[in-house]
C-alpha cells in the first residue's frame, strides 16, 4: 500500500500484498479493542450496569473484537 497527496491511497496489483496489510491491521488493532474492552469499558459496565451508554459500546466494541478475531483465523484458499 502507497499513498500520496495527489493520488491517496494505492494498493498493489498483487493480491498477497493486499491481504498482508489487511491482517497486520487487524492482529495490531485487536489487541488495542481488547485492552479497551476491559480495561475501560468492562469496569464503567461493573460500576454502572444500568448506564444504557456503556451497554451499548460493551456491546458495539463486542462485536467488533469478535469480528477481528474471524477475520485474524481465516484461512485463505
Amino acid at each position: 500500500m502507497t499513498h500520496n497527496h495527489r493520488d491517496g491511497f494505492q494498493l498493489s496489483e498483487d493480491p498477497e500484498v493486499w491481504i498482508a496489510y489487511e491482517r497486520a491491521v487487524f492482529e495490531a488493532e485487536l489487541p488495542r479493542m481488547t485492552n479497551f474492552i476491559a480495561g475501560i469499558v468492562a469496569p464503567h459496565t461493573r460500576r454502572a450496569p444500568t448506564d444504557e451508554w456503556a451497554r451499548l459500546v460493551l456491546e458495539q466494541v463486542g462485536g467488533i473484537r469478535v469480528t477481528l478475531e474471524v477475520l485474524t483465523r481465516m484461512e485463505r484458499p
